[in-house]
């Protein structure tokens, strides 16, 4: 027996235990596989949502990228869409003249058709979109406001994008030509015959040197020009782009620092007139009465305007007599008398001919308007401005009578709003602007000329534009409370001028350093520092600018010698999102993009608005 059992333990090699763990393991593999196909087929569940999740937000990226491209063709289609649909209809001030033009993705009814977004061999796809416009603040603020709504599967999801042309602000610096204004600077390159000028209302150099970028010049934002530009060791600290490139020839100095590489670009045309921008001065036109801003102020001849920091400005302009005319020629329109007691929206007679001039709210999203006194009309309805052809003035002295009885012209060379200045002696006298040969000569200031003159802090977004020059009289800065919407534009179509007055001597008469924060835009002329080549050259300071300058030709602040005023030239981040009110935009343009994000959704799959 004990022979026996020693036999079996001899050979017992586990074989019992063996089996139950091969089954034992078994049976964790069977789970194994199961729990893997039980997480593989709920993946890809989980897959297939994602991707409708994922192919919905493309679509409504999709059809953002349609409007834009018909935008583009098209820049007049931001009067496109329609006004009934939820997102249009909750828009004060949303106009769509031309209807929908038989564009489907305007649908916004429940059963209606969505637009198919392609695929990449040009058949449909399962993902669709629709969207509907906002152009309320296209105006005001130059931007177009548009929801899309992407579909895929059973989901939907939408964008909020606002799109905006690619306008002259977008730029801190834009110029159609490279060389000066030879009806304002006489400078040469293809104006050379512009120095053997008699007349030199600015530049008084004998060189008339050619305009450049000097190494104290350091630009903080996009530059842009029609024209070849001249950097001679100056610092750029955004994108270059030129149509023909830049040079540095015979510079002399250290090469010009570029953030990076620079670019060749396309044309971007200023416009040949802004006289259009008249018409938001008037009470008859639907297109300005319809909307929320309403109508803008318009005035007549030299024009004083101080910003006040409080929601109003002050106003000097003698010329005018009627605001918000209704017409080219009209006869009647708003206007401005002693009665009611309150001031008018744009100021009564009495105040903006007086010493103090007229205080009143800013056209909030608005235009000022400055105009040249309209012509006598022969044969036709007098304008009602025309000084002389309105019963209530044409008794009247003006600046242009040379008549000196009215206070606030005291010479025949005044215009009424203080210029040329004249300070406490004569030695602080600006220099007269009719001397002969050899004096200093500065800008001429005309008695009827749609001028306007203007300084302060600005708390409200409006646009100044003068149908002549504008000169920038004092610094011009916003307020530390400034909203991003807050944008200025200042438009001189002849030229917007930065006053350096000088005295009998040639030296200047305000203190150095100077701030200027607009959108600064001359569509025929060009932005220039008044007498900038006048004066020690210890030099002015600098000439900051915060916004952007758009100007047909190039404008000089400064010599290389030290005279005038060095730059420092920054682009506002604002002027990216929000374009002055009404500010002119190129002949043709591009629109961007300027921002896109995710918002509520705003229709089920069935195309029902989602409350």
């Amino acid at each position: 027996m004990i022979r026996l059992l020693r036999a079996i333990r001899a050979r017992d090699d586990e074989r019992g235990v063996a089996l139950a763990a091969v089954v034992l393991i078994g049976m964790v593999v069977m789970l194994l596989v199961a729990t893997m196909v039980a997480v593989a087929t709920s993946g890809a569940r989980v897959t297939s949502t994602d991707t409708a999740w994922n192919r919905a937000i493309a679509a409504a990226y999709s059809g953002v990228a349609d409007y834009q491209s018909r935008l583009n063709a098209d820049n007049t289609y931001g009067l496109y869409g329609q006004a009934n649909a939820p997102f249009s209809a909750a828009s004060i001030g949303t106009k769509f003249p031309n209807g929908t033009g038989g564009n489907p993705a305007f649908n916004y009814q429940s059963g209606t058709a969505w637009v198919t977004v392609p695929t990449a061999d040009g058949s449909g796809s399962d993902a669709s979109f629709r969207y509907a416009v906002d152009n309320s603040k296209l105006s005001s603020q130059g931007v177009i406001r548009l929801q899309s709504t992407g579909r895929a599967g059973n989901t939907t999801r939408t964008v909020v994008a606002n799109v905006r042309p690619d306008g002259f602000s977008n730029y801190l610096y834009f110029t159609n030509y490279e060389s000066g204004d030879p009806t304002v600077t006489n400078e040469k390159g293809s104006f050379a015959s512009a120095c053997t000028s008699a007349y030199r209302p600015v530049a008084t150099s004998t060189t008339c040197d050619q305009i450049q970028f000097g190494p104290s010049d350091t630009l903080e934002g996009p530059v842009r020009s029609n024209d070849q530009i001249k950097a001679c060791g100056s610092t750029f600290k955004s994108t270059f782009q030129s149509v023909y490139g830049w040079t540095s020839a015979s510079c002399g100095t250290a090469a010009a620092k570029f953030a990076s590489n620079p670019t060749t670009v396309s044309t971007l045309t200023p416009p040949s007139t802004i006289g259009d921008l008249r018409d938001s001065m008037r009470s008859d036109l639907p297109a300005t009465t319809g909307t929320v801003e309403g109508t803008g102020c318009l005035y007549t001849g030299p024009t004083k305007i101080t910003f006040n920091g409080n929601g109003t400005m002050t106003v000097l302009s003698p010329l005018t007599i009627r605001s918000n005319v209704t017409g080219a020629s009209a006869t009647s329109g708003a206007l401005i008398t002693n009665a009611p007691p309150q001031p008018d929206k744009c100021g009564r007679l009495a105040d903006l001919r007086s010493a103090a001039g007229a205080t009143v709210p800013i056209p909030k999203n608005n235009m000022i308007y400055v105009q040249n006194e309209p012509a006598v009309r022969a044969g036709a309805t007098q304008d009602p401005n025309y000084w002389k052809g309105s019963a209530e003035t044409k008794t009247l002295p003006t600046a242009c009578d040379a008549t000196g009885t009215a206070s606030q012209w005291t010479s025949s060379k005044a215009n009424g709003v203080g210029y040329p200045y004249v300070g406490n002696s004569s030695s602080t006298s600006e220099a007269d602007p009719t001397a002969g040969a050899g004096a200093n000569v500065v800008t001429p200031y005309g008695c009827d000329r749609g001028d306007a003159f203007v300084q302060g802090a600005v708390d409200k977004a409006v646009t100044v534009a003068a149908e002549n020059y504008l000169y920038v009289t004092g610094d011009i800065k916003y307020p530390s409370t400034r909203s991003a919407s807050t944008v200025l534009g200042l438009i001189g179509q002849r030229a917007v001028w930065v006053w350096n007055p000088v005295n009998a001597a040639g030296n200047p008469i305000l203190p150095a350093n100077r701030e200027v924060n607009a959108a600064i835009l001359s569509n025929l002329g060009t932005f220039v520092v008044q007498n900038w080549t006048r004066g020690s050259t210890a030099g002015r300071g600098t000439l900051t600018v915060s916004g952007s300058i758009a100007q047909n030709f190039r404008g000089a602040v400064g010599l290389a010698s030290g005279q005038g005023f060095d730059k420092n030239y920054r682009f506002d981040p604002s002027l990216a999102t929000y374009t002055p009110p009404k500010f002119p935009q190129p002949t043709v343009t591009t629109y961007r993009v300027a921002t896109q994000v995710e918002s509520k959704t705003a229709y089920d799959v069935n195309g029902a608005p989602v409350s």
